[in-house]
């Protein structure tokens, strides 16, 4: 079985609380030239990389919503500029402005051309202690990239809340990616178990590199754990972020592994959709008590 390796990379991001977005982004795009000129080749950021995500956990915050910005935008074409210069992907996660009140928690795709490829706009917009619903509405799609080189990565991306829904990242591998990216701002409460396990777990369901950022630092009362990873398709972590601050993580993954991977653990040949949908066509699930 013939090897088909990419390097990539994962950003951890020191918080900067009540800093400006272009300070933010300055910040931002140096990692990514770090991990560029390191050879990385799809480069992901952390969820809204340019803002204080503390600020989403409190009442709703109206001055948050100038922050936000369109996409294809000012802090996209900045990314551009460098995916250009280095013939690669990024995966930047923002605060989208789609139209007038219609927000999203989004992550745009810049590819080598230095336009944008793709934009994912969360699909499950949190409600466990964070209060994202009063700010972004939830996105309504799933698409796979593959890079314009050798050897050919089909990749998609989540973020954070969506990784506690298999389905999400199972429609990514049902759509044919062999890697995930999924940004993260995560702090104390969703470490531990709810950090390594449910990680690792969507990377042996789906046979898929997993990859994901975290920030790290203070945020008003909410402390960002870091703690980046990536995950082969046999659930084996090949790179860890720790505590590390304004670093990147990366590595060399060889795609061959996902075809391995799905010959032994063959879940996604084994599914019973049609079987399923008479559950998941039910409004809620009390509705089945």
């Amino acid at each position: 079985m013939g090897k088909r390796i990419i390097r990539v990379a994962a950003l951890q991001e020191k918080t900067m609380p009540r800093s400006s977005v272009k300070e933010k982004l300055a910040r931002t795009l140096k990692l990514i030239e770090k991990a560029s000129k390191d050879g990385c080749k799809i480069i992901l950021a952390g969820e809204l990389c340019t803002s204080d995500y503390d600020r989403v956990y409190d009442k709703k915050d109206v001055t948050l919503f100038p922050e936000a910005e369109s996409i294809p935008g000012p802090c996209t074409d900045a990314v551009g500029k460098l995916t250009k210069k280095y013939g690669n992907y990024v995966i930047f996660p923002m605060f989208e402005k789609a139209a007038p009140g219609i927000y999203y928690n989004a992550a745009a795709t810049i590819g080598p051309d230095g336009t944008v490829v793709s934009n994912y706009r969360k699909t499950q917009v949190a409600g466990v202690q964070v209060l994202e619903k009063l700010y972004f509405r939830a996105g309504n799609d799933f698409k796979v990239v593959e890079t314009g080189f050798e050897p050919r990565a089909r990749f998609g991306t989540i973020i954070c809340h969506d990784r506690r829904y298999p389905e999400t990242s199972r429609i990514l591998a049902m759509l044919g990616a062999e890697m995930m990216f999924c940004p993260t701002a995560a702090p104390g409460y969703a470490g531990g178990v709810h950090w390594d396990i449910v990680n690792t777990a969507r990377a042996v369901d789906t046979g898929m590199f997993c990859v994901y950022s975290n920030r790290v630092g203070d945020e008003g009362t909410k402390k960002y754990f870091g703690e980046s990873m990536i995950i082969n398709p046999h659930g084996q972590v090949i790179a860890h972020g720790k505590k590390e601050e304004n670093t990147f993580i990366a590595a060399d993954c060889d795609l061959a592994l996902v075809d391995e991977a799905r010959i032994a653990v063959p879940t996604l040949r084994d599914m019973r959709q049609d079987f399923w949908m008479k559950y998941y066509a039910k409004p809620t699930y009390d509705a089945l008590l």
